[in-house]
């Protein structure tokens, strides 16, 4: 089964966040930031959105964002 058809979520470790914005500047539609901070506009992520939320999450120098499959 591809991961297009699993349903993702990002969860931001907003403590961790340094607020460097490299996120924003990949996926803008799922990662904001706020206050110097990352805030995501949704948890869920779209199909269309997951290859850049992904990259978006990975860019990230402290690691404070992921995105994970929703199980259960």
């Amino acid at each position: 089964m591809s991961s297009q058809a699993i349903a993702h979520r990002v969860v931001a470790d907003r403590g961790s966040c340094c607020g460097y914005g490299t996120c924003v500047e990949i996926c803008p539609e799922i990662y904001q930031l706020e206050g110097g901070l990352v805030v995501l506009t949704m948890d869920i992520v779209p199909p269309e959105l997951l290859e850049r939320a992904i990259e978006g999450a990975e860019s990230c120098p402290q690691s404070a964002l992921v995105v994970e499959p929703v199980t259960g």
